[in-house]
Protein backbone atom coordinates (compact mmCIF):
# COMPACT_ATOMS: atom_id res chain seq x y z
CA UNK A 1 0.00 0.00 0.00
CA UNK A 2 2.69 2.38 0.88
CA UNK A 3 4.69 1.40 -2.38
CA UNK A 4 1.46 2.37 -4.34
CA UNK A 5 1.22 6.09 -2.62
CA UNK A 6 4.38 6.35 -3.29
CA UNK A 7 4.59 5.23 -6.90
CA UNK A 8 1.30 7.89 -7.12
CA UNK A 9 2.64 10.81 -5.76
CA UNK A 10 6.19 9.84 -7.26
CA UNK A 11 4.13 10.17 -10.73
CA UNK A 12 2.20 12.92 -9.78
CA UNK A 13 5.31 15.18 -9.09
CA UNK A 14 6.53 14.47 -11.99
CA UNK A 15 3.68 15.33 -14.18
CA UNK A 16 3.56 18.79 -12.44
CA UNK A 17 7.69 19.21 -13.45
CA UNK A 18 6.92 18.85 -16.27
CA UNK A 19 7.54 22.17 -18.63
CA UNK A 20 4.30 22.61 -20.62
CA UNK A 21 5.96 22.85 -24.87
CA UNK A 22 6.58 25.99 -26.36
CA UNK A 23 3.68 27.71 -27.64
CA UNK A 24 4.13 28.93 -31.21
CA UNK A 25 2.40 32.27 -31.57
CA UNK A 26 0.72 32.33 -35.29
CA UNK A 27 2.02 35.76 -37.73
CA UNK A 28 -0.67 38.57 -37.72
CA UNK A 29 -1.86 37.35 -41.27
CA UNK A 30 -2.76 34.06 -40.44
CA UNK A 31 -4.45 35.20 -37.10
CA UNK A 32 -6.44 37.56 -39.04
CA UNK A 33 -7.68 35.64 -41.41
CA UNK A 34 -8.90 32.34 -39.14
CA UNK A 35 -10.28 34.33 -36.29
CA UNK A 36 -12.07 37.36 -37.96
CA UNK A 37 -15.30 36.63 -39.70
CA UNK A 38 -15.71 37.03 -43.38
CA UNK A 39 -15.29 41.11 -44.39
CA UNK A 40 -19.25 40.93 -44.69
CA UNK A 41 -20.60 40.09 -41.44
CA UNK A 42 -20.38 43.04 -39.69
CA UNK A 43 -23.69 45.08 -39.71
CA UNK A 44 -23.09 48.65 -41.35
CA UNK A 45 -26.43 50.17 -41.47
CA UNK A 46 -25.63 53.49 -42.64
CA UNK A 47 -23.83 52.10 -45.80
CA UNK A 48 -26.76 49.77 -46.29
CA UNK A 49 -29.73 52.48 -46.54
CA UNK A 50 -26.95 54.38 -48.97
CA UNK A 51 -27.32 50.99 -51.03
CA UNK A 52 -31.25 50.87 -51.04
CA UNK A 53 -31.55 53.65 -52.45
CA UNK A 54 -30.05 52.70 -55.26
CA UNK A 55 -32.33 50.25 -58.00
CA UNK A 56 -29.07 47.74 -58.59
CA UNK A 57 -28.93 46.89 -55.34
CA UNK A 58 -30.40 43.25 -54.76
CA UNK A 59 -32.06 43.08 -51.32
CA UNK A 60 -32.41 39.45 -48.98
CA UNK A 61 -34.56 39.21 -46.52
CA UNK A 62 -33.32 36.02 -44.34
CA UNK A 63 -35.86 36.05 -41.74
CA UNK A 64 -38.55 33.47 -41.63
CA UNK A 65 -41.56 33.54 -43.99
CA UNK A 66 -44.14 34.26 -41.62
CA UNK A 67 -41.66 36.99 -40.61
CA UNK A 68 -41.70 38.30 -43.63
CA UNK A 69 -45.42 38.63 -44.55
CA UNK A 70 -45.54 40.51 -41.36
CA UNK A 71 -43.33 43.29 -43.13
CA UNK A 72 -40.44 44.03 -45.49
CA UNK A 73 -38.62 45.86 -47.51
CA UNK A 74 -40.42 46.28 -50.68
CA UNK A 75 -37.88 45.10 -53.20
CA UNK A 76 -36.82 42.65 -50.99
CA UNK A 77 -36.42 38.61 -51.81
CA UNK A 78 -36.85 36.50 -49.25
CA UNK A 79 -34.49 33.90 -48.71
CA UNK A 80 -34.59 32.31 -44.87
CA UNK A 81 -30.96 31.16 -43.58
CA UNK A 82 -32.13 28.66 -41.66
CA UNK A 83 -33.53 26.72 -44.19
CA UNK A 84 -31.39 23.59 -44.94
CA UNK A 85 -31.10 24.68 -48.73
CA UNK A 86 -29.92 28.18 -48.35
CA UNK A 87 -26.28 27.94 -49.70
CA UNK A 88 -28.12 26.05 -52.58
CA UNK A 89 -30.66 29.30 -53.20
CA UNK A 90 -28.17 31.44 -52.81
CA UNK A 91 -25.77 29.46 -55.22
CA UNK A 92 -27.79 30.61 -57.70
CA UNK A 93 -27.59 34.22 -57.55
CA UNK A 94 -25.52 36.73 -59.66
CA UNK A 95 -22.13 36.79 -57.45
CA UNK A 96 -21.50 40.29 -59.60
CA UNK A 97 -24.40 42.26 -57.58
CA UNK A 98 -24.29 44.21 -54.78
CA UNK A 99 -26.45 42.83 -51.82
CA UNK A 100 -28.13 44.17 -48.81
CA UNK A 101 -28.77 41.81 -46.57
CA UNK A 102 -31.19 41.97 -43.38
CA UNK A 103 -32.77 39.79 -40.58
CA UNK A 104 -34.59 40.82 -37.20
CA UNK A 105 -31.75 41.70 -35.26
CA UNK A 106 -28.33 41.05 -37.98
CA UNK A 107 -27.36 37.35 -36.21
CA UNK A 108 -29.02 35.74 -39.12
CA UNK A 109 -27.89 38.14 -41.69
CA UNK A 110 -24.24 37.71 -40.72
CA UNK A 111 -24.60 34.54 -41.35
CA UNK A 112 -26.21 34.26 -44.70
CA UNK A 113 -23.54 37.02 -45.61
CA UNK A 114 -21.08 34.41 -44.48
CA UNK A 115 -22.60 32.38 -46.62
CA UNK A 116 -22.39 34.43 -49.66
CA UNK A 117 -19.13 35.27 -48.95
CA UNK A 118 -17.76 32.02 -48.72
CA UNK A 119 -19.49 31.35 -52.35
CA UNK A 120 -18.17 34.02 -53.80
CA UNK A 121 -20.31 37.72 -53.31
CA UNK A 122 -18.08 40.08 -52.82
CA UNK A 123 -20.75 43.46 -52.81
CA UNK A 124 -22.61 41.96 -49.63
CA UNK A 125 -23.34 44.70 -46.64
CA UNK A 126 -25.08 43.47 -43.73
CA UNK A 127 -27.91 45.83 -43.19
CA UNK A 128 -28.75 44.63 -39.75
CA UNK A 129 -32.14 44.92 -38.38
CA UNK A 130 -35.15 45.24 -40.51
CA UNK A 131 -36.65 48.03 -38.16
CA UNK A 132 -33.61 50.05 -38.69
CA UNK A 133 -33.39 49.82 -42.40
CA UNK A 134 -37.58 50.68 -43.32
Amino acid sequence: MKRLSFLLLAGLAAACNQQQPAQTTATPAATAESAAPAPTAAINTPAAKELLAKSATEVLDVRTPVEFMTGHLDQALNLNVSNDDFAQRVAKLDTSKTYVVYCRSGKRSSKAADIMYQQGFHHVVNGGAYDDLK
